[in-house]
């Protein structure tokens, strides 16, 4: 058995790019799974006007 430590993230959305780089920071290696084309979540669908 391996000794590493794996995590997968479902969802590329703030938190699950958070949790991916405080798994990256503390030793893991990490995976993150997004349904869309983009990552960010719901801040895709902010507009700045002007």
């Amino acid at each position: 058995m391996s000794d590493d430590k794996k995590i997968l993230i479902i969802g590329a959305g703030i938190a699950g790019l958070a949790a991916g780089c405080f798994a990256q920071m503390n030793g893991y290696q990490s995976e993150i799974f997004e349904l869309h084309d983009l990552p960010g979540g719901l801040c895709t669908a902010w507009e700045r006007k002007g």
